[in-house]
C-alpha cells in the first residue's frame, strides 16, 4: 500500500461521519492561523457542496484580517455563551474540530465541546486528547487543510475556484510557502491541482506573507535588532516588549519566529513576546533534530517537532534562563 492509499483509507471514517450527519458545527484552535481558518472554510464549502449545513464558531473574538479575501470568510463567528446555547437548542449539530490537538486549545469552545455528541477531530498535530474513536490524526501530513482536500477528493466533490483557493491557502501557510521541512510531494501535487482549478499563487502568497503595514515592518526591524546568540550560536533569541508591539497586529510580526533560525549554524530559534508584565508568549523553531514540541510541552505548550509554542510567567531574564536550561538539559 502506498502512502497515498494509506491516507485515503484513514480518511474514510471522517467521510462516513460527514455523510451520516446533516448539520455541523466547525471550530479550530485559539489564535487561529492560516491553516485553521482555511481548513474550517474549506470544510464549510465541502459540506455545502454535499448538501449539508454548517456554522463556524471560533473562540477568537477577532479573526486575522489577512484572510478576509477568502471565500466565506464572513461565515466565521466568534464564541459567546448565548450563541452556543441557542445553537444546540435549535438544531443539535455534529461537531468537527479542526487543526487542534486538545480541547484546551479550542478555548471557550473546548470547554463546552466535551459535553457534545457526535464529534470528531481532524488534525495533523501530535494528539493530546481523543475526541472520538473516529478521529483522523496524521502528523505526517503538512496541514489540516490538505486532509480536507483528501476528503473532498474521496467524496467526489468538484474543486471549484473558491474551494481551490481555500485549500491552496491552508497548505501554503503551514508549509511556509512550500519552504518548511514538512513540505512533501503530495503538497506540491495538490498545489498544482489547485492552480489548474484557477488559483493564482502570487495573489494568495502576497496577501498572507508580503503585505505589511509600515509599523509592522518597523517592528520586525526592532525584533531583528534585539537578536541574541546563546550556547555558542546554537540558539538565537528575538525579543519584543509589549510597548514594541502596541501599534501592530500579532500576525504582522509572526515571521520573526522564522527569522529566529535564519542565522547560519543555528539549531533552535526563540521568539519571545511580552503579553503583559511578567507573562510571555514564546514561539519555538528548529533547524535540527531538536524537537521543540517536547520543549514546549515542558512549559504547558505544544505544536510540531520543528515549530511549537508556549506561554511562561516570570521575569524576562528568568523565562529566558528556564528555556536555555531546558535546551541544555537535552544536549541540543
Amino acid at each position: 500500500m502506498t502512502d497515498q492509499e494509506s491516507i485515503q483509507n484513514q480518511a474514510v471514517p471522517a467521510l462516513n461521519f460527514i455523510r451520516a450527519n446533516d448539520h455541523f458545527l466547525l471550530t479550530a484552535h485559539v489564535n487561529c492561523d492560516g491553516d485553521a481558518i482555511a481548513s474550517a472554510l474549506a470544510t464549510y464549502r465541502l459540506l455545502e457542496k454535499m448538501g449539508k449545513s454548517s456554522r463556524i464558531i471560533f473562540h477568537d473574538q477577532k479573526i486575522d484580517s489577512r484572510y478576509e479575501f477568502l471565500p466565506c470568510f464572513e461565515k466565521i463567528e466568534s464564541y459567546s455563551d448565548e450563541k452556543w446555547d441557542k445553537l444546540f437548542q435549535d438544531k443539535r449539530p455534529a461537531v468537527i474540530a479542526l487543526d487542534t490537538p486538545s480541547y484546551k486549545r479550542l478555548g471557550s469552545v473546548g470547554d463546552r465541546l466535551k459535553d457534545q455528541e457526535p464529534r470528531i477531530k481532524i488534525d495533523h498535530h501530535p494528539c493530546e486528547d481523543e475526541f472520538s474513536p473516529l478521529d483522523w490524526v496524521n502528523i505526517q501530513v503538512s496541514s489540516t487543510t490538505s486532509m480536507i482536500y483528501e476528503i473532498a477528493r474521496m467524496a467526489g466533490v468538484e474543486i471549484d475556484p473558491d474551494l481551490a483557493k481555500l485549500i491552496y491557502t491552508g497548505i501554503a501557510y503551514d508549509t511556509g510557502r512550500f519552504s518548511f521541512s514538512n513540505t512533501g510531494s503530495r503538497d506540491m501535487f495538490i498545489a498544482g491541482q489547485m492552480i489548474e482549478a484557477g488559483v493564482k499563487p502570487e495573489e494568495i502568497l502576497n496577501r498572507i506573507f508580503f503585505e505589511n503595514s509600515l509599523a509592522g515592518l518597523q517592528t520586525i526591524g526592532k525584533g531583528l535588532a534585539s537578536m541574541e546568540s546563546h550556547l555558542d550560536g546554537a540558539v538565537q533569541v528575538i525579543f519584543l516588549s509589549a510597548p514594541d508591539m502596541k501599534d501592530v497586529a500579532a500576525w504582522e510580526i509572526e515571521e520573526l519566529a522564522t527569522y529566529s533560525v535564519c542565522v547560519r549554524g543555528t539549531k533552535i530559534g526563540l521568539f519571545i513576546r511580552e503579553i503583559e508584565a511578567d507573562f510571555f508568549k514564546i514561539s519555538l523553531r528548529s533547524h535540527s533534530e531538536f524537537d521543540v514540541n517536547d520543549l514546549a510541552k515542558k512549559f504547558g505548550g505544544g505544536g510540531h517537532s520543528r515549530a511549537a509554542g508556549c506561554r511562561i510567567r516570570g521575569s524576562k531574564d528568568l523565562v529566558l534562563k528556564q528555556l536555555i536550561t531546558a535546551i541544555e538539559e537535552t544536549n541540543a
